[in-house]
């Protein structure tokens, strides 16, 4: 194993992604884009592992001969260690969907025209007998599910079935929590399923705002059935506030969240900000951002609860702390 600087999802990870695109990654880039492609306009097709594998080799060696990508330069995803020289996929997204059975204002796909446009429907479930037919999903792989909403998928039963069969343990699913899924139950019982729900808001009018439904009461509901059925002791179903700026980043509704988790025995929870608010806003003042989330984290200790950070609120972090590191939150 060699020493350098690359990062795990170009090195092992596959998103299939809206707009029939499956890229390396889904780490957002504000300045450079990230999220670089392996195909465009793919439609189901039998994927020829070998020609997969080697266009990922050819961004591997750029960063085995220190000529970061683009599309990567300055991400936060980018870490010095040790890697492999493996063909293999560890971590595997599914979001080739936009339907949704909700409208959260932060999130374009579903009501994005280009996206639905250019997001045409194809079976999944035979790429996935593929992947672990040829052994291209190692054993130990994260599966992870988002959108849309990925409860409401037509094929979501059938690929969560054909996870747990083939007794992958580290199944996620992004979830709103409006659909409660039997199937997600018994993944938990079994210890193979996370659950990780958006809900965004401490009280009922601002998760109207942020969600546009009504199903404030449904979601908590549902999130306590989940975090009753994970295994003893286990912290697999988590809590999750994207902050959106101007709605609902206020001191008192993070509190009153957390406040929530704590009565129905959630251990951990995770803190993200709104994409689109980071990519207009990336040359302003995060310290506020960043004030929010220092005082999230110090709430949410008082309680006895973990809190992680995501994504766009990770990148604030190392922006105003001026480091780089490999983001370990998550499952």
């Amino acid at each position: 194993m060699e020493e350098f600087e690359s990062c795990g999802y170009i090195e092992h990870g596959m998103v299939l992604d809206h707009c029939n695109v499956i890229r390396h990654c889904n780490n957002f880039n504000p300045r450079y884009g990230g999220r670089p492609v392996i195909y465009e306009n793919y439609k189901g097709e039998k994927i020829n592992w070998e020609e997969f594998f080697e266009i990922k080799r050819n961004l591997r060696k750029l960063f085995r001969e220190k000529d970061c990508p683009r599309p990567c330069r300055d991400c936060v995803g980018i870490a010095h260690k040790k890697w492999d020289d493996e063909d293999y996929i560890n971590y595997l997204l599914l979001t080739p969907w936009v339907a949704c059975n909700s409208n959260c204002i932060y999130c374009d796909a579903p009501r994005n025209q280009d996206v639905i446009n250019n997001t045409k429907k194809y079976k999944v479930l035979p790429l996935i007998k593929d992947m672990i037919r040829n052994k291209v999903l190692r054993q130990d792989a994260t599966i992870d599910f988002a959108g849309g909403e990925p409860t409401i998928y037509p094929e979501f039963e059938a690929l969560l079935h054909e996870f747990i069969k083939h007794n992958f343990s580290k199944i996620i699913i992004h979830t709103n929590a409006i659909k409660k899924s039997p199937s997600v139950i018994k993944g938990l019982k079994k210890g193979s399923v996370r659950v990780l729900v958006s809900i965004d808001a401490g009280t009922k009018e601002i998760h109207r705002r942020i969600k546009q439904v009504d199903s404030y009461d449904i979601v908590w509901k549902n999130l306590k059935e989940y975090a009753k059925n994970q295994p003893e002791n286990a912290d697999f179903v988590k809590a999750k506030y994207i902050i959106v700026p101007g709605i609902n980043d206020s001191e008192e509704e993070i509190y009153l969240w957390i406040k929530k988790c704590k009565e129905i025995q959630i251990k951990s929870v995770v803190l993200n900000l709104d994409f689109n608010w980071i990519m207009k806003n990336v040359d302003k003042d995060l310290i506020p951002v960043y004030n929010l989330m220092k005082y999230t984290q110090a709430q949410a200790k008082q309680l006895g609860i973990n809190c992680e950070l995501y994504g766009q609120i990770f990148q604030v972090k190392c922006e105003v702390e001026h480091s780089r590191e490999e983001n370990i939150a998550g499952f």
